[in-house]
């Protein structure tokens, strides 16, 4: 018998050692996703948590964690930092994270809503402020007043657009979290704010307690608003079939938000995930009809999940605005910083129409109880 040479044997002796050692399991993806349950942006993740849509289309053994938060500049530094993968943001904080190009990559994938400055472009006064004829009315009652607004958020550059078109000038401009807002507009320590849904049905006086009310929107203005779903490149790159999973339970999500018929399953939703909103509160935040009078429009929601070219007229606006008042350093989008091309392949796979859908706001009679 011939003599086995020293490389057979040395490589007899590595395949006998690993086939005599137990197979070490491969460790699962864990996720993590920052979301705003107190901003309707973020209603599609509220229903992907509470139905568990993500099991149906994220590879077997995925773990993912939902991290919330009051606004979304707090998202866009924990994905910065890498403690969160994907992060549900509105449009200024969704600008802001695409520029912090020498901490992380992230990009835009998908859109989560567009309307009519509806969602996060909204004026609201103390409850005892004089009764106004038109939302143009109220907004000039804010000079010298003292007003509030979360900044780095998008109803923080709003109220930056609105100050440059009208000319007022508050007396002060206050930088305040929603919860203090809400507290100062009880205690009527501030004159008005501009915040978003449904913190302004929360505390408004169409279903919420009425510590304030809603005067103007962006619809006034000619100022829409918009949500987007962020995702860090390197993770796109790295997991591919997680982040196009992920957009799948999306896509479902915004379907679902879409029919009536979920309509108070979602308000629902949105009640168990947060404090101090109520079913009628979260129901009137995305479906409910603003008076023209005080801002509303036609359409309160529209989801084209894809970025159209709608959307990303506003998007370029929304980079060339926050350059001007010197906010981010760039005055267009990076390269690739806007790329739908994932969620463009699933609507094209499904034969789905973009938009998916649009929300014509009901009276306030057909809110549920509860």
């Amino acid at each position: 018998m011939p003599k086995l040479s020293t490389v057979r044997l040395a490589g007899l002796f590595v395949v006998t050692t690993l086939l005599s050692q137990p197979a070490i399991a491969a460790e699962p993806l864990k996720l993590t996703v920052g979301y705003q349950p107190y901003d309707t942006i973020s209603y599609s993740a509220v229903v992907i948590r509470g139905l568990e849509l993500w099991k149906k289309h994220l590879p077997a053994g995925t773990q993912v964690e939902f991290e919330s938060a009051l606004q979304g500049a707090i998202i866009v530094n924990a994905m910065v930092a890498d403690k969160q993968q994907i992060g549900y943001l509105g449009d200024m904080p969704a600008v802001v994270v695409t520029t912090k190009l020498q901490q992380a990559k992230v990009n835009l994938v998908a859109n989560t809503g567009y309307s009519a400055g509806q969602r996060c472009n909204v004026v609201m006064v103390r409850a005892d402020a004089p009764q106004f004829k038109t939302p143009q009315e109220a907004v000039k009652w804010l000079d010298g007043k003292v007003v509030a607004t979360p900044r780095g958020s998008c109803a923080d550059r709003f109220l930056r657009q609105v100050i440059e078109k009208s000319g007022i000038k508050p007396k002060e401009v206050l930088n305040q979290s929603l919860e203090v807002i809400t507290t100062n507009f009880r205690a009527k320590r501030i004159d008005a704010a501009v915040l978003w849904e449904p913190t302004v049905s929360r505390i408004g006086d169409f279903v919420g307690e009425a510590a304030a009310r809603e005067v103007a929107t962006g619809h006034n203005f000619d100022i829409p608003d918009a949500g987007f779903i962020a995702m860090r490149e390197d993770f796109t790159k790295k997991h591919p079939a997680v982040a196009k999973g992920w957009l799948m339970a999306e896509l479902e999500a915004q379907q679902f938000l879409l029919n009536p018929a979920n309509w108070t399953k979602v308000a629902e939703l949105v009640k168990s995930q947060t404090q101090g909103i109520t079913v009628p509160m979260a129901w009137f935040s995305i479906y409910g009809s603003v008076p023209t009078a005080r801002g509303g429009s036609p359409i309160r929601d529209t989801k084209p999940f894809i970025i159209t070219d709608e959307v990303r007229k506003h998007v370029d606006t929304t980079y060339t605005f926050l350059h001007q008042v010197k906010v981010i350093d760039v005055d267009k989008a990076p390269p690739g910083a806007i790329d739908d091309s994932i969620a463009r392949e699933i609507v094209k796979s499904k034969g789905s129409p973009t938009p998916l859908g649009i929300i014509k706001p009901l009276d306030v009679s057909k809110a549920p109880k509860g």
